[in-house]
């Protein structure tokens, strides 16, 4: 499938960027569910209708790939707070998150993982943000970085936080600010409070083409 580009990663992830500039074909579109349809005849500005079909017709083709089963036979279910799985191949985990025109798609032959990818751009607005959803430590991390520097520090936090929340499947059930998970590009082990006891989850960060950043995680124990 054209668009789509390998990104290296850590074992156990497979991890791909999606360009969501194009429409899919009508061969592609094919693929997808009526449920998917659906949600895309939702959007109201067509580039955000071209941007969901372009990045689940992308998913379903990396799956069908990995999974050897036909792409409009994959079947999703949704976790409490709407985290997909598959349904009939249970040997594959998965996790998508799009920003803009690119899609981020990280598979795995089992577990628990979460992705999320941000656009590099001005964010004059980061120490408030942060102040908002980032620890203690990482604001004072924020802080103390050099101001050319803190747009980038700030969108590693923030898509550190949101793959280690997506690894839980937690949605935004989990305060942000409750847990480190660093604005550094380096992996590390995390721990989560959640309502069902500690969970340690191992995030990964990475930079791409100097415009895209984006980060991994997965889930490593749960101690009660």
């Amino acid at each position: 499938m054209r668009g789509l580009t390998p990104i290296d990663a850590p074992a156990p992830f497979e991890l791909w960027l999606a360009d969501l500039h194009s429409q899919p074909t009508g061969q592609q579109l094919a693929t997808l569910s009526g449920l998917e349809r659906e949600r895309a005849a939702r959007f109201v500005f067509p580039r955000d209708q071209r941007r969901y079909l372009a990045a689940h017709c992308a998913l379903r083709y990396l799956l069908a790939v990995r999974t050897a089963i036909s792409a409009e036979l994959l079947e999703f279910h949704e976790g409490p707070f709407g985290k997909p799985s598959l349904g009939n191949e249970r040997g594959c985990a998965f996790n998508m998150s799009h920003s803009e025109d690119v899609a981020l798609i990280a598979i795995a032959d089992a577990g628990e993982i979460g992705v999320d990818v941000e656009m590099l751009r001005p964010m004059p607005d980061a120490l408030a943000l942060a102040q908002q959803n980032f620890s203690a430590a990482e604001c004072a991390e924020l802080t103390a970085t050099v101001s050319e520097d803190q747009a980038l520090a700030f969108l590693l936090g923030w898509t550190r936080k949101e793959a280690c929340l997506k690894a839980i499947g937690s949605g935004l059930s989990i305060a942000p600010q409750i847990f480190t998970a660093g604005l550094s590009i380096e992996p590390r082990s995390v721990c989560i409070a959640t309502p069902n006891g500690a969970i340690s989850v191992e995030v990964h960060s990475f930079q791409h083409s100097a415009a895209i950043v984006g980060s991994l995680a997965r889930i490593e124990t749960a101690r009660r």
